[in-house]
């Protein structure tokens, strides 16, 4: 029988109750205490998951020993933390710490996610099929970054346990330069790094990784779906090794937005032994560990590896995938358990069900989409707090893609029409059932003013105007009776549930009638490369709320969000002068003219909302802080098993609900 939700918990909240309390906007006391560094104990007596693994040193009992992970049936029955403040670009070295941390000197974090080391596979549960293994390449946080990341480091990095703060990753050191007219930085790398063939990190490995990120500036058709902004600052070719632990980056101009770019989770180093003899195909091939250095062993490198705290055992379409802990990992005794296996549950229902059965201990991701908070609410109330929700708030923009290269939006003034015809305020309310806001082009409340969109522009207030204005359009551009598209979207929430919401809202206003076909996410995405459709669907999660994410993603050229390459000269010289601009308020100026020009509706991409993301965790999962984005911190290095009964974590009257570190 399928999972299902009752409408009323006896005894406890009903349906409505619980959407008001789980709303994102009463959540503001748990993203406080979520980013604070605290580490809580969860102990007592309640249910235990039948899992495999145990706990080494102190801090509670482990869960019973099983002879092995279990297998997982699949068919079995906040407001967002500020974001990271602009850097300071100022000519002088940036504190950071220490290269090589003596083991007494580690945080105590460290030490105790260390003392409890997990024996074994910890079980986590992820929805969607890896596609393509290269970072640089792919733009899916689900399908690129969530099964390949793990692998690698970056030179920066945003600070698992302070994710506000950007420290060191592969570098211990670095410092802002003038030399003259040059600008740039540079970077001192960890003597211990290691690659997991045994290869030393080294700068040369740093400036092939920035080369190869910047290659569209020499080639053609080269995608970097989420690294591409770095071409904003670098110019292709010109990182240097200094000598064999030190980089040179010189930047074309003094940029705040440099640092919190090069920390994104997107932006990792790859072996240059490994790189440059690897095809594009190659490079986004997912080969085991075993495999991988059986070929670079030959002489014949044929996929990526990295240095990072995970490497790839094995992995089955449709099935999972599984890491084991990389034993060189140049920070020493991370990460915390022998090995992850990853269990693909697509489905919904039976995706909760897992969690709440105690067969799974959380959500891999952590926080995604495709996890409605509704639901995650829902599953800590049914489990009395034995697991929590994890919710980041607005976290996510689920817009639609309109093929400017085929009809009916080759025509401008058709892909106005559906800029004006979607009824936002209904999609937030049915799709994700209020748990959202309506669709702007950038980040809530960072350029676009919601409320002031709604006052004196028809698309976001005056129904009847719009409409009116839209069906004018259609008639102009020789559709008076509408037309027929086809959909090609993800085959989950809220990418369907906002197709199936606005499919007929389109129908009875505009008789356009829009032929759904849904897929997983990886097809999608060639779908999407490829204009197999006029007309896609998927949800975007944010790496920055600056503005210049958005502008990475979807308005430079070959970016995988800009598939046939959208383009107004207008939008190309606004971008250059907020790039260029350190002033704030200036910059301001500059994206508030962008987001004008946006707003007449006739570009490739059409935001519908913004969502929350939802997870879960048990709640003997320790030292996760939530992130300024559904984004970044995905390593899975930082985080142990507590250990233990569950009981402390249920609920009583007055339990504060939500993960807690």
């Amino acid at each position: 029988m399928p999972f299902q939700y009752q409408s009323d918990i006896p005894g406890g909240l009903n349906s409505m109750d619980l959407r008001r309390f789980w709303h994102p906007r009463t959540l503001l006391a748990l993203g406080a205490l979520a980013l604070t560094v605290v580490i809580v104990a969860c102990g007592g007596a309640a249910t235990t998951p039948a899992t495999t693994g145990d706990t080494s040193g102190g801090g509670g009992s482990a869960p019973q020993q099983a002879a092995a992970t279990p297998t997982l049936n699949p068919f079995a029955g906040v407001v967002e933390p500020t974001p990271t403040a602009p850097l300071n670009v100022a000519p002088t070295a940036v504190p950071v710490p220490t290269a090589v941390v003596a083991i007494d000197q580690r945080p105590d974090w460290w030490q105790e996610g260390e003392a409890q080391h997990y024996r074994g596979d910890f079980p986590l549960v992820a929805t969607s099929n890896p596609g393509f293994w290269d970072v640089h390449y792919g733009g899916s946080m689900n399908t690129v970054l969530i099964p390949s990341g793990p692998r690698f480091n970056q030179i920066l990095e945003y600070n698992p346990v302070n994710p506000n703060e950007i420290i060191g990753d592969l570098a211990v050191s670095w410092e802002f330069y003038e030399d003259g007219s040059e600008v740039g930085y540079v970077f001192n790398l960890h003597p211990d790094a290691t690659f997991s063939d045994g290869h030393p990190v080294e700068a040369e490995d740093v400036a092939f990784s920035i080369d190869r990120i910047t290659l569209g500036q020499v080639e053609e058709g080269v995608l970097r779906a989420r690294t591409g902004f770095l071409n904003n600052f670098v110019v292709h070719g010109t990182a240097e090794a200094i000598d064999a632990k030190t980089v040179k980056i010189p930047l074309r101009f003094p940029a705040a937005g440099f640092l919190p770019n090069l920390a994104s989770d997107y932006m990792k180093v790859y072996p240059k032994h490994v790189g440059e003899n690897l095809t594009q195909e190659q490079a986004n091939t997912g080969k085991t560990q075993a495999e991988a250095l059986t070929a670079i062993n030959a002489g014949s490198p044929d996929s990526l590896i990295g240095s990072g705290p995970w490497m790839l055992r094995e992995w089955e379409k449709d099935s999972g995938y599984s890491y084991d802990a990389n034993p060189t990992y140049f920070k020493e005794g991370r990460p915390f358990f022998d090995g992850l296996k990853i269990f693909l549950i697509r489905d919904t229902a039976r995706r909760l069900s897992a969690l709440q059965a105690g067969q799974v201990y959380g959500s891999y991701q952590p926080v995604t989409g495709s996890n409605r908070p509704e639901d995650m609410a829902r599953l800590e109330e049914d489990t009395n707090g034995r697991v929590r929700a994890v919710i980041l708030e607005a976290s996510g923009v689920q817009a639609f893609f309109l093929n400017h290269q085929k009809p009916p939006f080759d025509d401008p003034r058709v892909r106005r029409a559906m800029y004006l015809g979607i009824d936002r305020d209904n999609a937030v309310e049915k799709a994700i059932l209020g748990f959202g806001q309506p669709g702007t082009f950038f980040a809530p409340g960072v350029v676009e003013d919601l409320e002031a969109l709604r006052a004196n522009n028809a698309a976001y207030g005056d129904r009847e105007a719009a409409l009116a204005e839209a069906r004018q359009l259609l008639t102009e551009a020789g559709y008076p009776d509408g037309f027929e598209i086809t959909h090609n979207v993800v085959n989950s929430n809220p990418s369907l549930s906002t197709a199936e919401t606005v499919a007929p809202q389109l129908r009875e206003d505009l008789n356009i009638n829009i032929k759904i076909q849904p897929t997983d996410l990886a097809t999608m995405y060639v779908g999407l490369r490829d204009g197999v459709a006029n007309f896609d669907g998927v949800g975007t999660g944010v790496i920055l709320r600056d503005p210049g994410d958005i502008i990475n993603q979807f308005y430079l050229q070959d970016v995988l969000r800009n598939p046939h390459n959208w383009q107004n000269d207008d939008v190309d010289e606004l971008i250059k002068l907020q790039n260029e601009e350190v002033d704030p308020a200036i910059r301001q100026g500059h994206l508030e003219a962008l987001a004008d020009i946006l707003h007449r509706g006739e570009s490739h991409w059409l935001p519908v909302l913004w969502y929350s993301s939802g997870g879960a965790f048990d709640c003997r999962i320790k030292n996760y802080h939530y992130p300024p984005t559904v984004q970044l911190v995905k390593k899975w290095d930082h985080v142990w098993w507590a250990g233990g009964e569950a009981s402390a974590c249920d609920h009583s009257a007055n339990a504060d609900r939500g993960y807690r570190p």
